[in-house]
């Protein structure tokens, strides 16, 4: 891959993280006073809190694979 395609979706990875990152301390994920639904017995607050550590740890994941600088320390 050209390392200007990786730098555009490193970048874009950088910003999904970022995004998710704010957007987990919005009402969106912790709504106050708020159980239901609930999935699997587990109540709102928590499976959404356990999608958004799933979806950063795939963005990191991700992001490491195609990290722009990966190539240049191979020598």
């Amino acid at each position: 891959m050209d390392i200007s395609k990786k730098k555009f979706f490193y970048r874009i990875l950088v910003a999904a993280a970022v995004i998710i990152s704010c957007l987990t301390f919005t009402p969106l994920v912790i709504p106050y006073g708020k159980f239901e639904p609930s999935f699997l017995s587990l109540p709102y607050t928590l499976w959404t809190g356990l999608l958004v550590s799933v979806l950063l740890v795939l963005i990191t994941f991700l992001a490491t694979r195609i990290h722009p600088g990966k190539e240049e320390n191979k020598t």
